[in-house]
């Protein structure tokens, strides 16, 4: 067994490295392999060639692991690398297939060195086989937090302890990726959660003082000490935690026992001493009740609140559970009431169902209002759904309607509901929603409706089921799963969609729109095989729902198959840059009379199209962006100059966080203008306009049909006319603007409509 000490270690960087350099071939025999004693001389090497083959014929000793790229963190008495082992994909299995035990010896590593984001990185090109040592000791060099920020190459990839440090904001859980700030009240340097998916990720970020293990490691943003496990983290202090137990209704519960950590208390000993600093589980049981479980984050003396909860005898177990309201009496058996102001949840039969639904009842004063369901105990192994139908027709005038779900208490006031669910806009007819509970598979859970704020709206609950989710969750259009739920649900929807743009070259990409909305498909893994033309039509196509930029893509479960329309036509909704925005996303527009922004300071020096560049544009109400996708060949105007005349611009609209993106799918997108003068030449008129009722249009060309939209791009009406005068009724539609598209001939022209009540 080898034992690495500090003094080893600070030899290194004592002595001056004579090498006497050794050569054979490398496993292929095609060059010459450098054979290096240790890891000390190999870090003397010209870290920029990354063609030369070295073997380190000294045993090295491995001081971490992870699957990602098969990373490998080695270190011997006088130096420490990185091993990167990526052949073609980041979890790829690599060159190295044989499997070590963490602080194995390994001998004859054989690979080239290289650094990437100033990490020295050692890249192999041959499995060096078994070990030929186990259960190394390693240990680490202990330093000051100075001495970490100071000389952080030396240290680079070698197992070190950073002495009494803490982080500077300790509050919330740690999370893969993310970067620290830690100091010893006199210098600041950051952790990162480099290492994805270890023991401390999803744990309370300790408050300190601590010594922490860790390896220091580079990103091109900065240097970094990451910790392995949760071990890695010695506190340095012991507090004293007392443990209060209260039941739902803030009684106190005075005979639970509690587990802190590794130390089991009797009956009532709520107070544990001498806790080292740092996150510990917790347990408090108590028969009868649910037991709770947590984990708390110590960094001084603090009494810990926990609420234990009764079991009901009246727990819902058995699925599918439904409550359809049909009793006059609110709350029904089981649920539960809480009224923290003006007005309630009451019962009524609804004139346009004939059914019973309760509702939160009119009033003009504050309200804050639960409707708690009973306890419910969801199955482990079951993905179910909360479904309900709801109606609140003017909710656009008032304030918060909610469901909110907890995994605690049912009592409001003992704060432990989340939101899952918040209805921001009107519905003027029942409908149905639909909220995935896969998150709290196992749980025993209540849901509340919950209604919050001033002039209390009348908002209809009616059907509340909760079920096993069916294999595809079916909606009728794309305008439906914009407020379906991002996740694992499959949905499949029923009507037919068109696509209007296809770039499968990246991600398996394509756009689809129907009457109501348009939505990406992103397809990175190649589930669709099916090859399609722009403007087939496609029907119950399944997927589930990612988010990416702000952007809602579709990701395919299966192949789409055959589609069952073809040659359809698909009018791009014609906009200004100015009336662009999320709501449209994915939507093929035309935008009239657009000139390339070449005095933007940040537009390209190239004069032709390239892939993954942003070209700025501006037309008569304002300024936007057109982005090409990051794909060489993808699309067949890279390389053609970029117009210095203004041009009419199709494209399909991708969405970058807030910005709304135009993106021309073809040269044929690059239009010659449409004249004021040919728009006019149309001659139509619009009256009246503001418009309450109905509006008229009427000119001298024959029109063929008349479409009014909203400015999110979803088509409200579509009326076929064969004539030169028409009337459309929008006494359906709410005040505001709209756009009203009169299509004659292989032409259109587009109006701005008021409608005001």
């Amino acid at each position: 067994m080898k034992k690495f000490t500090l003094l080893s270690f600070m030899l290194l960087f004592a002595a001056t490295f004579i090498t006497n350099t050794v050569f054979s071939k490398d496993p292929a025999g095609s060059k010459d392999v450098v054979q290096v004693a240790n890891l000390g001389e190999l870090l003397e090497m010209d870290f920029t060639d990354n063609t030369t083959v070295y073997q380190i014929t000294g045993e090295v000793v491995l001081t971490y692991q992870q699957d990602f790229r098969n990373q490998k963190y080695i270190q011997d008495d006088h130096g420490a690398i990185l091993i990167d082992d990526r052949t073609t994909g980041n979890f790829d299995p690599g060159i190295i297939l044989t499997e070590y035990d963490l602080y194995d010896g390994i001998t004859g590593l054989t690979g080239t060195i290289s650094i990437f984001g100033n990490m020295r990185q050692f890249v192999p090109v041959e499995d060096p086989g078994d070990a030929t040592s186990d259960d190394n000791e390693v240990i680490p060099v202990e330093i000051s937090l100075t001495e970490f920020v100071d000389n952080f190459m030396d240290y680079q990839s070698r197992l070190v302890k950073v002495l009494n440090v803490s982080f500077v904001n300790p509050t919330g859980n740690f999370a893969n990726g993310q970067v620290y700030e830690i100091t010893d009240g006199d210098v600041t340097a950051l952790f990162r959660t480099t290492f994805f998916g270890e023991d401390y990720i999803g744990t309370p970020i300790p408050g300190g003082p601590f010594n922490i293990t860790g390896l220091p490691n580079s990103r091109a943003e900065g240097d970094y000490l990451s910790a392995r496990f949760l071990s890695d983290f010695e506190p340095l202090a012991s507090y004293e935690i007392t443990f209060d137990v209260i039941d739902e209704n803030d009684a106190p519960v005075t005979d639970a026992v509690i587990t802190l950590g590794t130390q089991t208390n009797a009956a009532g000993d709520y107070l544990f001493e001498d806790v080292p600093g740092g996150s510990h589980p917790f347990t408090v049981v108590k028969e009868g009740y649910f037991t709770r479980e947590g984990m708390i984050a110590v960094s001084e003396d603090a009494t810990i609140t926990v609420i234990l909860v009764e079991v009901s005898p009246d727990i819902v177990t058995e699925f599918p559970w439904a409550e359809d309201f049909e009793a006059e009496v609110v709350p029904p058996a089981n649920w539960s009431h809480y009224a923290y102001g003006a007005g309630g949840w009451a019962s009524t039969t609804t004139a346009n169902t004939g059914q019973r639904a309760v509702y939160h009842n009119f009033t003009t004063s504050d309200a804050n209002s639960w409707l708690v369901s009973p306890q419910i105990q969801l199955p482990e192994d079951e993905s179910m759904l909360l479904k309900f139908f709801q109606r609140n027709n003017f909710m656009n005038d008032y304030e918060y309607s909610a469901v909110k779900i907890s995994t605690g208490s049912g009592n409001p006031m003992q704060e432990e509901f989340v939101q899952v669910y918040e209805a921001s806009a009107a519905i003027s007819n029942y409908s149905e929603r639909i909220i995935n509970l896969s998150d709290f598979a196992g749980k025993v859970v209540y849901f509340a409706f919950v209604y919050e704020g001033n002039d209390a709206h009348q908002w209809y609950i009616d059907d509340v089921v909760i079920e096993e989710a069916p294999a595809a969750i079916e909606v009728d259009n794309i305008a439906a799963l914009y407020d379906a739920e991002v996740g694992d649900l499959i949905y499949q929807i029923t009507g037919e969609v068109y696509i209007t743009h296809q770039q499968q070259a990246y991600r398996g990409q394509f756009y689809i729109q129907d009457d109501t909305r348009a939505i990406m498909i992103d397809d990175p893994a190649g589930i669709v095989t099916t090859e399609y033309d722009n403007y087939d039509g496609l029907t119950n196509i399944k997927g589930t729902l990612s988010v990416f930029q702000n952007m809602l893509q579709f990701v395919p479960a299966e192949d789409f198959g055959a589609p069952t329309s073809t040659g359809n036509t698909v009018e791009p909704m014609v906009v200004t840059l100015a009336e662009l925005d999320e709501d449209m996303q994915a939507m093929l527009v035309l935008v009239r009379n657009v000139s390339f922004d070449f005095d933007h300071p940040d537009f390209p020096d190239s004069p032709n199209f390239a892939q993954n560049q942003s070209y700025f544009i501006l037309d008569g109400t304002g300024s936007g962006e057109i982005r090409t996708p990051n794909f060489a060949d993808l699309l067949d105007y890279y390389g053609t100059p970029i117009p210095t005349e203004p041009k009419d611009l199709v494209g399909v609209l991708h969405q970058r966080y807030e910005i709304t993106r135009l993106q021309p799918r073809s040269l044929a997108d690059f239009l010659e203008p449409t004249s004021i003068q040919e728009i006019e030449a149309a001659g139509f008129s619009m009256f009246p306009n503001p418009a309450v009722t109905q509006f008229t249009i009427s000119g001298e060309q024959n029109i063929d049909y008349v479409r009014v939209y909203n400015l999110s791009g979803q088509m409200l009406m579509h009326k076929p006319v064969n004539s030169n005068h028409t009337i459309i009724n929008v006494d359906t539609l709410k005040t505001g603007v709209y756009i009203v598209q009169v299509i004659y001939g292989n032409k259109s022209v587009n109006y701005k409509l008021q409608v005001q009540r």
